[in-house]
């Protein structure tokens, strides 16, 4: 069998990477099945190619390990990746798109997602860098919000677009999110804010607001630091093809119909914005009010759908029972229905705030719920009713629900490793970090978690892991 079915093994950019081309695609410790299995790699999953002349069975690298792969089970194709990540009890999500562009979906309340970041794209190394085409705070919550300004004010990352909800939030009770009257809440932001309209907001928005300002003054510097990077054969090479005075920090609406550069004229991959609705009174901009501040700023997240081919992946931020008539209302006479989904993440952590008309209108086969209390379970999501009626409506025999919250495994400390803490107190460290990764060719489309022994010191190391995987 010649290499030449893996693509041009010369190409210029990666001479030396491929990626897993099945489901699952299993790495052995020798050119031979039945050697024993090194890695089980999800489709998608990058390796480097130890030997470009080799045939049949490919010597590799990849995270963690080595091994040998059959070569009729790698490609040059890259995948759409998407990472839902534990962040506890908030959102976080990565998206990695086949022509290695990335757009992180909230950032959690912890600095998780940060880590997350660093640890996957290898940040601690010297000349590695980042671009983000776009960072999207579907609401001002600190659950959405708190955990991107680590990432914005990361210095080995670039962020070129920010996008949010135009709505937030306020000190003054009476007046948060905004000025609000017969069902309608205005002073909805398009730009920054200026310095007076500040003075009256919430210490965590004027936290995030200055975090995007330093983005946009680093951007120039970064963007030239990547472009000056020698090693063009490096495995998470940068897209710089941006001119650094478009910097973007807006508000995504309806009118807004796709997020930048994401829309119909983009190859393979569209991703619309259904969410909120912007309309106008006397010149001014209003959102709907739906009876008090957290409703309101909830109802009004970001939604995105992502289609990627055939396939489609719904983002919906804390969206609430509130908003989902409204919501349903807008497309209701939409030929194509754009609420149709095949992955549906979770509103509000799987809240009890949804509604049956919301469900049918998706009919998602697969369900993704963002949650986790560690300490004190303040909000008991995700709710029992939500997990009983989610899949409810999907149009395959077994549909599935995955749970960041579930997939964290959690070990206690070894008596060696509490020798610096208080006698008797038992102390427990994550087995796995629970991330429920989600992958696409345009046509196949596959949700997996991991579990099993703990990899060592890299928590993306997926030499031990064993995979659940659907469809199955």
């Amino acid at each position: 069998m010649s290499t030449e079915s893996l693509g041009p093994l010369r190409d210029p950019n990666f001479p030396e990477y491929a990626y897993a081309k099945n489901r699952m695609v299993y790495a052995y410790k020798e050119a031979r099945k039945g050697s024993g299995v090194t890695a089980k790699l999800f489709l998608g999953e990058w390796v480097k190619i130890k030997d470009l002349q080799a045939q049949d069975w490919i010597p590799v690298t990849f995270r963690g390990g080595e091994g040998y792969v059959r070569e009729r089970e790698l490609t040059r194709d890259r995948h759409l990746e998407i990472f839902f990540i534990d962040v506890d009890q908030g959102d976080s999500i990565l998206i990695q798109t086949p022509d290695d562009r990335r757009i992180l979906v909230d950032g959690g309340k912890t600095d998780d997602a940060h880590q997350f970041i660093r640890n996957k794209y290898r940040l601690d190394k010297r000349d590695n860098y980042i671009d983000f085409e776009a960072i999207v705070a579907t609401h001002s919550d600190n659950d959405h919000t708190q955990g991107l300004i680590k990432i914005l004010k990361d210095k080995k990352i670039a962020v070129k677009r920010i996008f949010h909800n135009g709505l937030f939030r306020h000190k003054a009770k009476d007046n948060d999110p905004g000025p609000h009257r017969e069902g309608k809440v205005f002073g909805v932001f398009d730009d920054f804010p200026t310095r007076g309209q500040r003075a009256h907001m919430r210490a965590l928005m004027n936290r995030f607001i200055d975090a995007a300002l330093e983005a946009k003054d680093r951007l120039p510097e970064c963007l030239q630091k990547m472009k000056m990077k020698k090693n063009e054969s490096e495995r998470w090479h940068n897209r710089v093809d941006f001119n650094p005075d478009s910097f973007v920090f807006n508000r995504l609406d309806t009118a807004s119909r796709y997020l930048p550069p994401f829309d119909d004229q983009h190859p393979y991959l569209t991703i619309s914005v259904l969410w909120p609705h912007v309309r106008q009174e006397g010149g001014n901009s209003y959102l709907p009010w739906y009876g008090n501040a957290g409703y309101t700023v909830n109802g009004n997240s970001v939604v995105l759908q992502i289609q990627h081919g055939v396939n489609r992946i719904l983002l919906t931020g804390d969206l609430n029972d509130a908003s989902m008539p409204d919501i349903i209302k807008l497309y209701d006479q939409v030929e194509d229905n754009p609420l149709l989904t095949d992955v549906y993440k979770a509103a509000h952590h799987g809240s009890q705030h949804f509604t049956l008309d919301f469900l049918k209108k998706m009919q998602a086969n697969a369900a993704v719920i963002s949650s986790g209390d560690q300490k004190y379970d303040d909000h008991g999501h995700p709710r029992a009713v939500l997990l009983g009626t989610i899949t409810r409506y999907s149009r395959v025999a077994r549909p599935a629900i995955f749970s960041t919250e579930l997939a964290a495994c959690f070990q206690k400390l070894s008596k060696a490793e509490l020798n610096d803490f208080k006698k008797g107190k038992e102390l427990y460290e994550r087995a796995i970090q629970g991330i429920i990764h989600l992958r696409s060719n345009g046509r196949d489309m596959y949700l997996g978690s991991v579990f099993g022994r703990h990899a060592g010191q890299d928590q993306l190391s997926n030499v031990k892991w064993d995979w659940d995987i659907w469809p199955e």
